[in-house]
């Protein structure tokens, strides 16, 4: 059996195809999609492990509103040598969240570029990342199995055209991806360029040779590719480029450039009227960056703050969001609104829990600024794969979106811009990919049969 694997930065699909009929296995039965897998894992403090949307609904849970505890804890000891005093020995002690459930973790495909991202405690057990995504592939494959009866006997894994911005980056990723695989226990793994494998998704009768641009627009990246397409099924791809922007990003734009003012921006402090300290502000770029807030250290200085800041309110609301853990809720209601805003003008982000009560109108022409950077980089990127595919605008047959953040107009216009919105075509924005990978699998062994 020859599966296709979309493991993403946010969900997660699985696909077999047998020639004639294609099939999405549900991976998560507790998701409101089945077929879509939140990518996400719980690993709890007695070692539990949950998977997808398990994962995150007993992390919201358990975590949600709970205040931490910290404890100093002796975590071994610190051999000291000195010319004139000889070895002595240190305890070495650690400031350690005495009452955490258990550790969330998501984005892990975002990660594989970040050679700092090495291994992180788990309640006293180091993991590497490669580990981490290895124990959700692992799960992947016991449901694909567990489903069909039949054991994997090859599997086409789906990979952004560029992890990263650099070749290192890129080069890293790749071989951590790899290692994860192997950790997993998938067998005979080969990897393919998630938008060619969305071009393989779309079907169409052809009398005539026809060139496909692919937009794959997802939680960590966005990847375009151009494929000549022949009515006899041959697939050239004349180019791919890539650049790491994706869904995730654009939600970290609305919270720096929208909703900070709710959580102290612009404060002064004290009588010489002190900016707030830059470093609180720039943690709220994610809900994972938030929890490197939770030390006494940074909480001492958002209650100095409290006392001599002439914004107390919204700094009550700072040290609320890091105390009560409810950055990942602050996360969800902001991806919430930018969806709200693919059908609307305006959406609500609002929250409303001790100490946080706000309601920002988020229009979205607001939203169009704040991502300008984005969908300028977005546009080069676009107009590079044309230019090394020697393919003009008016030469492209149809463009396929695919990707949830495929759907949002400023992009829709993008490529409306270049391309005339008759020839835009929206494919599956989540299951698409894996689709394309599971027929790309079946392609590739019939060849060597």
């Amino acid at each position: 059996m020859h599966v296709g694997l979309d493991f993403g930065t946010t969900n997660s699909t699985a696909a077999v195809f047998d020639g004639e009929r294609l099939q999405l296995i549900p991976l998560d039965p507790v998701s409101a999609s089945p077929t879509v897998m939140p990518s996400a894992l719980f690993i709890g403090r007695g070692g539990e492990l949950l998977m997808g949307q398990r994962a995150i609904d007993h992390y919201t849970a358990a975590n949600v509103g709970r205040e931490i505890i910290y404890e100093r804890r002796a975590i071994g000891s610190l051999d000291l040598t000195f010319a004139s005093v000889g070895t002595v020995t240190r305890d070495v002690y650690a400031l350690v969240d005495a009452n955490i459930p258990g550790r969330l973790f998501q984005s892990m495909k975002t990660a594989l570029r970040d050679a700092s991202y090495t291994t992180t405690d788990v309640f006293g057990t180091p993991w590497s990342l490669e580990e981490l995504i290895a124990t959700l592939l692992r799960e992947i494959k016991r449901q694909v199995e567990d489903f069909t009866g039949e054991r994997i006997t090859s599997m086409t894994v789906g990979r952004p055209v560029h992890y990263a911005p650099t070749a290192a980056g890129d080069s890293l990723a790749i071989r951590r991806m790899r290692q994860a695989c192997e950790l997993a226990g998938l067998p005979e793994v080969s990897f393919l360029e998630e938008p060619v494998a969305a071009a393989h998704a779309y079907t169409r009768d052809m009398d005539r040779l026809r060139h496909v641009l692919v937009f794959d627009f997802g939680g960590g990246t966005l990847d375009v590719t151009i494929m000549a397409l022949s009515p006899d099924g041959r697939r050239e791809v004349k180019a791919t480029e890539g650049v790491p922007i994706g869904g995730d990003l654009l939600d970290s734009r609305v919270v720096m450039g929208a909703l900070q003012p709710y959580f102290g921006a612009g404060a002064r402090l004290g009588p010489r009227k002190l900016p707030l300290p830059a470093f609180l502000l720039e943690h709220l770029q994610s809900w994972q960056e938030i929890l490197d807030l939770h030390t006494p250290r940074e909480l001492a200085v958002i209650d100095e703050a409290i006392l001599s800041g002439d914004r107390p309110v919204e700094l009550r609301a700072l040290r609320a969001l890091v105390r009560g853990n409810y950055g990942l809720p602050l996360f969800r209601a902001v991806e919430q609104g930018k969806r709200r805003l693919s059908e609307q003008d305006e959406a609500a982000i609002r929250m409303d829990v001790p100490e946080i009560q706000f309601e920002h109108r988020l229009r979205r022409v607001e939203f169009e600024r704040l991502i300008g950077p984005d969908t300028r980089a977005i546009a080069a990127c676009v107009d590079r794969a044309l230019a090394a595919a020697a393919v003009a605008p008016p030469e492209v047959n149809v463009v396929l979106r695919t990707g949830g953040s495929s759907r949002i107009p400023r992009f829709v216009q993008l490529l409306a811009e270049r391309f005339g919105e008759e020839r835009l075509l929206a494919l599956d924005s989540f299951t698409s990919v894996g689709a394309g990978l599971a027929i790309a699998a079946w392609e590739q062994r019939a060849r060597r049969r």
